[in-house]
C-alpha cells in the first residue's frame, strides 16, 4: 500500500514536470540565439563555398576529369553538408527562430539530395539525375537565401 502511494506520487511529479516543461531563462535564450546565428552564418558561408567547389568540379568533369575523382568530390561535399545539417539540427533555438532554423535545415537537406543525384549522374551517366540535381540545387539556394534573410531580423 505504501509502495503504491510512493509510486503514485512519483508518477504525479513526473507528469507535472512533463506538462510544465523546463523554461529557459532569458539569458539562455539569448545565448541560444547568438550561438545559432554564429552557426548559421558559418553555414551560409560554407554553402557558398560548397557551391563554388561543386561548380569547379562540374567544370572539370566537362573537361574530362576521371569519374571516380568527381564522384569522390561530390561524396565529400555531401558528407560535409550532412555534418553541418546534424550540427544545426542539434542546436537549440528560441521559439521565434524555429522557422528560420527549419528553413535552413530544409535547404541543406535539399543540397544533400542534390549531391546524391549528381553522384548517380556521374555513376550512371543518366541526364535525368543531373536535371533532378539542378532542380534540387535551385530549391536549396532559394531556401538558404530565405533563411539568410529571416536570420537578419534577429541580428542586433
Amino acid at each position: 500500500m505504501l509502495n503504491k502511494k510512493i509510486y503514485t506520487a512519483l508518477l504525479f511529479v513526473a507528469v507535472l514536470l512533463l506538462l510544465g516543461g523546463c523554461s529557459a531563462s532569458q539569458e539562455d535564450l539569448d545565448y541560444y540565439q547568438k550561438e545559432f546565428l554564429q552557426k548559421s552564418s558559418a553555414a551560409f558561408e560554407a554553402i557558398d563555398n560548397s557551391s563554388k567547389v561543386l561548380a569547379d568540379v562540374r567544370g572539370e568533369a566537362s573537361k574530362g576529369m576521371k569519374r571516380t575523382k568527381i564522384m569522390n568530390a561530390v561524396d565529400q561535399g555531401k558528407t560535409a553538408l550532412q555534418s553541418m545539417h546534424d550540427d544545426l539540427f542539434n542546436s537549440p533555438v528560441p521559439k521565434e527562430m524555429e522557422e528560420t532554423k527549419e528553413t535552413l535545415l530544409l535547404g541543406i537537406k535539399k543540397r544533400i539530395e542534390a549531391h546524391d543525384e549528381l553522384f548517380k549522374f556521374y555513376d550512371l551517366q543518366d541526364k535525368k539525375f543531373e536535371q533532378k540535381a539542378e532542380q534540387l540545387l535551385k530549391e536549396s539556394n532559394d531556401l538558404v537565401q530565405q533563411s539568410k534573410a529571416e536570420s537578419q531580423k534577429f541580428k542586433k
